[in-house]
């Protein structure tokens, strides 16, 4: 990738004692295939953790949930939880699906350090611009905002913790903010799911 190659000060590194190193021919065949691997199709799945017993506790003693209804209602946590796992990842592909066209770069595979989409110059004097987005307001710790500090990357979120509504009025790129918005996301959205069922 062109933007790695004039930043590599940008780049991810990869894990574990015997990751090659950044720029490294084997890094960047695991960077390409990462890349490539994380746009393929992706399934809701609920995570494979046992539920904690104490939970249905609490629901019957302090909820005055039925004993009856605690094994379903674990059942749906587990499906929610992997729902909204899934959340962030159709977030980004929803984007992808309408920046790319439009000159951005999806960065499939976490490909740049605390960023998700960059878009090149357009011209010789102008900066590549970078765009981190989030699905919440309140989905990022303090160590991922910290790579922020000191960079032109931009952030963006979708929704809000403490208050109804969306932000996509607020996306960074005037130009498509028009093409962007929660009806859009939710089609799209549709339309993946019901695609993975056929």
């Amino acid at each position: 990738m062109h933007f790695l190659s004039t930043h590599p000060e940008t780049a991810a590194a990869l894990r574990g004692t015997s990751a090659p190193t950044i720029g490294s021919e084997e890094y960047v065949r695991r960077q390409a295939s990462a890349f490539s691997l994380s746009r393929e199709v992706r399934a809701p799945k609920p995570p494979n953790t046992v539920p904690d017993e104490m939970v249905s506790v609490i629901l019957i003693s302090y909820f005055d949930i039925d004993k009856a209804d605690t094994e379903r209602i674990k059942r749906e946590h587990l499906l929610s939880m992997g729902a909204e796992n899934l959340v962030g990842d159709l977030l980004e592909r929803y984007l992808s699906f309408v920046m790319e066209p439009k000159g951005w770069i999806w960065c499939s595979g976490a490909m740049v350090k605390a960023v998700d989409f960059i878009k090149p110059p357009i011209s010789p004097t102008a900066d590549w611009q970078l765009l981190q987005v989030k699905n919440r307001d309140n989905s990022e710790n303090s160590s991922s905002s910290a790579i922020r500090i000191g960079t032109k990357i931009e952030k963006w979120h979708r929704t809000f913790s403490k208050k109804a509504g969306s932000n996509w009025s607020a996306f960074p790129d005037e130009q498509l903010r028009s093409l962007l918005n929660e009806k859009g996301f939710k089609r799209f959205v549709e339309t993946y799911l019901k695609n993975l069922r056929q």
